[in-house]
C-alpha cells in the first residue's frame, strides 16, 4: 500500500484493453427489440466485429472502449448502464482475475491482488490501495493511473463489481465510507448511485476512487482457498509477464490470420479491420515492431504447412487450410518459403 501524497493520477500513454471488458455491453445491447441494429452499431462506432469480441485473446485500444462505452449509454438510453450490467454479470466473467481475489483470505487481499493482476485484463488503467490523507487510517482503492482515453462508466461497474461481489462473500455487510468519481454524472441519476453504493458518492471529485475504514477491509471471504489459489497465483504471473514481454499486436495478428486463412480472409484490410484499425495504420505499427504483414502470413503458413504435412493431410486439404485458391499455389509458395518441394519436406519429415 503506498501513501496519499495528494497528487493528481497520471495518464498513461497507449495500453490495450482485453475484450473480456467490452463483452459486457454487446450483453447489455442484447436484451434491445432491435438487438442486431444495436450491435450493428456498436460494430461500425468501434470498428470492432464479432469475431474480435469471441477471440478470448484479443484486445483492443483504450480508445475503442471508451467509444463502445458511450455507443451502449445510448443506445440503451441508460445512463446507469454500468450498474445495471454489475447486477447481471455472472461469477467467473473476469477469469483468473477474478477468481484469485475470491481465493486470498480477506477483503483486503483481494483488493491488492485485484490492483496487481487487473493489466491482464487492462494495461491503460492503474488502481492501488493507498491511505487517504487525514482521514483516520481510511483506505482508498484508487485510479492513480488513468487511461488516454478515459471511459468513465467503466470505473463505475468495476466499483460496483467490487463491492457487490465482496458483499456475497464476508459475513454480515460489507460498507464502503464513500465513493467518487472525477466525470460527472446527471442529477437525476446521482441518488441512484448513492442508493446502490449505498455510501456518499460525489461526481466531479479530485480522485476516482472507493473509500473503506481498515475494519471493513480485514474481514474474511467465505471462497477463500489457500490451495485453489496456490494454484492460480503462477498462472497469473505468467500472464501478466507475458502480457508485459510480448509484442500485442504482433501476437494479435497472428491470431486473427489463424481464423481468417481458412475463409480466405488473410487480407491486410480484412485483417486490419477485425483488429480495429486501417490496413496503412497495421503496416505502420507492425513495421514499428521490425515486420510486416506479408511476413507474418508467409511464417505463418509455413508452420502451419510442416505441421499438416507431417500429419499426413492430403496437398488439397492443406491447401485449402491455409487459404490458398489452389494446390499449384501452395506449392509455389512453398517452394518459395523452404526451398523444397511439398512433396521433398513429406520425405524429410518421414511421411509417405
Amino acid at each position: 500500500m503506498t501513501g496519499d501524497v495528494g497528487r493528481a493520477p497520471t495518464v498513461s500513454k497507449g495500453g490495450t484493453v482485453s475484450v473480456v471488458l467490452v463483452r459486457p455491453l454487446a450483453l447489455a445491447l442484447l436484451s434491445l427489440p432491435d438487438a442486431s441494429g444495436a450491435l450493428a452499431e456498436l460494430y461500425a462506432a468501434t470498428d470492432l466485429t464479432p469475431e474480435i469480441l469471441a477471440d478470448t485473446e484479443a484486445r483492443v485500444s483504450p480508445a475503442q472502449l471508451c467509444v463502445a462505452w458511450a455507443a451502449a449509454v445510448r443506445l440503451t438510453g441508460a445512463p446507469d448502464l454500468a450498474l445495471r450490467i454489475a447486477d447481471a454479470t455472472p461469477v467467473g466473467a473476469f477469469g483468473i482475475v477474478e477468481y484469485v481475489c475470491r481465493s486470498e483470505p480477506t477483503v483486503r487481499a483481494a483488493l491488492a491482488e485485484w490492483c496487481r493482476y487487473l493489466r491482464i485484463l487492462d494495461d491503460a488503467v492503474r488502481v492501488a490501495l493507498v491511505e487517504v490523507a487525514d482521514a483516520g487510517g481510511q483506505i482508498a482503492l484508487r485510479v492513480v493511473t488513468e487511461s488516454e482515453a478515459p471511459a468513465p462508466a467503466s470505473h463505475e461497474l468495476c466499483f460496483a463489481l467490487v463491492l457487490r461481489q465482496a458483499r456475497t462473500l464476508v459475513d454480515g455487510s460489507l460498507r464502503a465510507a464513500g465513493v467518487a468519481f472525477t466525470h460527472d454524472a446527471p442529477k437525476a441519476e446521482r441518488e441512484r448511485y448513492r442508493a446502490y453504493f449505498d455510501a456518499p458518492v460525489r461526481f466531479g471529485a479530485r480522485f476516482t476512487e472507493m473509500v473503506f475504514e481498515p475494519a471493513e477491509l480485514d474481514k474474511p471471504l467465505r471462497s477463500s482457498d489457500p490451495s485453489l489459489l496456490a494454484i492460480l497465483r503462477p498462472t497469473a504471473d505468467e500472464a501478466l509477464g507475458r502480457d508485459a514481454v510480448t509484442l500485442p499486436l504482433t501476437d494479435q495478428v497472428r491470431r486473427a490470420l489463424r481464423g481468417a486463412l481458412r475463409s480466405d480472409d488473410a487480407q491486410l484490410e480484412a485483417v486490419a479491420k477485425r483488429l480495429g484499425m486501417t490496413g496503412r495504420s497495421l503496416q505502420r505499427r507492425l513495421r514499428d515492431e521490425g515486420t510486416v504483414f506479408q511476413t507474418l502470413r508467409d511464417e505463418l503458413r509455413k508452420d502451419l504447412a510442416d505441421r499438416y504435412l507431417g500429419q499426413g493431410m492430403s496437398f488439397a486439404e492443406i491447401s485449402f487450410l491455409l487459404g490458398f485458391s489452389e494446390p499449384s499455389a501452395f506449392f509455389r509458395a512453398f517452394k518459395r518459403w523452404t526451398g523444397l518441394t511439398p512433396f521433398e519436406r513429406r520425405l524429410e519429415l518421414g511421411g509417405a
